[in-house]
């Protein structure tokens, strides 16, 4: 289950709230979101919070499986490639 407002997530609204974030400060990092949503969002939160904290270390978990899994898989032929020239690019510069 994906709790979505537009193309922000809940997710990220919450992840400034745990920072210390205010709602108004949140609309600074946020911009395409209402102070309307960003407070209904913490509401949520507040009310649901077992059920939004499990969503929270579920999804912390899947993006550090994925993360992972990157790691250990073969570089695409343009990653390589980038990489080369990026090390041709230093090597050039020392």
């Amino acid at each position: 289950m994906t709790l979505e407002l537009k193309d922000i997530v809940i997710d990220d609204v919450i992840a400034y709230y745990w920072k210390g974030y205010t709602p108004e400060k949140i609309q600074t990092e946020l911009p395409t979101l209402s102070l309307e949503k960003i407070y209904a969002t913490i509401t949520y939160y507040l009310h649901d919070r077992d059920e939004i904290d499990a969503y929270m270390s579920r999804l912390s978990a899947w993006r550090e499986q994925r993360y992972q899994e990157w790691l250990a898989s073969e570089p695409s032929p343009v990653v390589k490639r980038i990489r080369q020239i990026k090390a041709q690019k230093e090597k050039n510069t020392h």
